[in-house]
């Protein structure tokens, strides 16, 4: 068989299929929506996963320095054990230590973020969304690389006397005030009023989560904010002449110093970089996608099952025709082909669809949370691929019954 006769039987077949599928629009229909809703899941969940890592991966990426934290423990390792939770806190006095005698590191700050249900911000009657609080030093504005739309960042001055001073990120400072300069103004979190001193310009970081933020004096967050579940540490921006491994083993040495540690004693702190971040997330979205696959096969399972049944009714009532097309030459592969084209086209149809549909929620989602979306045109072909390979799968039994059936009985059944 030649390749321009191959084309026209697959397309013959491809007219049939639609035909069929027009012609037992219910059922068919159902089984579309069946793959569709296990697609739709496994996209619209993943594109929102993977787009999450890569704003994460571009924002570590965009700092133009390499930044060191000093934690209690690292959160970016899982199986913590009650030994790791009775760790001493990272305190004032470390930040200054190592800002005084780490020369590894061009700048040092200490931080607090806030833990739990974010706040809203407030100004007359209008309120942000839900941000979140961060209490810090004016350093932190060239630890992050973070440029000032409007204003200027509070002083250390102002740190010092712990002053109700904020500077806003580019989202509650568009929500507060959208035609208004708000330097000067004053603004409520929870029952107290914050002056606000400067805005930091629009970043996109991690889509408008990561631009949803307001910074305070850390001093000012420990009298006003402070709760038991908050855990301060320490970030550290490491000098360009300097490797991270030098400034690691500089810093572990002036904490072991600082909390009097024995040469066999292991650190009860830890000191990583934002760069662990991106093993982090890589280790965090392979069982996430794993999962998130395993609960999507479901609908796809579902609809392969549906697809079986459908194309095995679909036997039966076609078996005169069956048999006309074999007493008159057909052959068997010829069948076979035919039947697999069918359900193949119907789950491929629901693959297109659960992809547009998933693509459409996950926009959704994008829209009303800030979270980032991304999709890899490859991962959509793949998607209705797989969904192709279930209904020639499920549709293979269906298919081999109908090419197999005897010409003579299957005319004789019909009659």
């Amino acid at each position: 068989m030649n390749s321009r006769h191959r084309t026209a039987l697959v397309s013959e077949n491809l007219a049939i299929a639609m035909d069929v599928l027009f012609a037992h629009k219910l059922r068919s229909g159902l089984v579309v929506l069946g793959v569709a809703i296990g697609v739709s899941s496994l996209i619209g969940m993943v594109s929102i996963l993977l787009g999450l890592r890569a704003s994460i991966v571009s924002e570590v990426s965009s700092y133009q320095q390499t930044v060191l934290l000093v934690q209690k423990f690292d959160f970016f390792v899982g199986g913590f054990d009650e030994s790791l939770l009775r760790r001493k806190d990272i305190e004032e006095e470390d930040m200054r230590a190592i800002a005084s005698r780490c020369k590894s590191l061009s700048h040092v700050a200490f931080v607090f973020e806030r833990q739990g249900v974010p706040p809203t911000l407030s100004y007359r009657d209008q309120k942000s969304r839900m941000v979140g609080i961060v209490g810090t030093q004016p350093s932190l504005l060239h630890i992050y690389s973070l440029d000032l739309g409007d204003g200027r960042m509070f002083t250390d001055t102002e740190v010092a006397r712990g002053a109700k001073v904020a500077v806003l990120s580019h989202s509650p400072g568009r929500d507060l005030f959208p035609n208004t300069d708000p330097i000067g103004k004053k603004i409520r979190i929870n029952e107290d009023e914050y002056t606000i001193v400067g805005v930091f310009a629009e970043r996109k970081a991690l889509g408008e989560v990561g631009d949803n933020f307001v910074a305070i004096p850390y001093t000012t967050y420990r009298a006003a904010m402070e709760t038991e579940m908050d855990s301060p540490y320490i970030m550290a921006s490491v000098r360009d002449d300097v490797s991270l491994e030098e400034a690691s083993d500089e810093v572990i040495q002036v904490m072991r110093r600082r909390r009097k540690l024995k040469a066999n004693e292991e650190n009860d702190f830890d000191v990583t970089s934002l760069d662990a971040a991106l093993d982090f997330i890589s280790r965090l979205t392979a069982p996430i996608a794993l999962i998130l696959s395993a609960i999507s096969s479901i609908g796809l399972l579902v609809g392969g099952i549906g697809i079986m049944n459908i194309m095995l009714v679909s036997v039966t009532e076609r078996t005169n025709e069956i048999g006309i097309r074999k007493a008159v030459g057909a052959l068997r592969k010829y069948i076979l082909l035919q039947f697999l084209i069918e359900s193949g086209t119907l789950t491929g149809l629901g693959g297109v669809l659960g992809v547009s549909i998933g693509l459409l929620g996950a926009l959704g989602v994008s829209l009303l949370t800030g979270l980032p979306f991304s999709l890899s045109p490859l991962f959509i072909l793949l998607a209705v691929f797989v969904s192709i390979s279930i209904g020639v799968f499920f549709g293979l039994y269906p298919a081999c019954r109908a090419s197999r059936l005897d010409p003579i009985k299957a005319i004789g059944y019909a009659k």
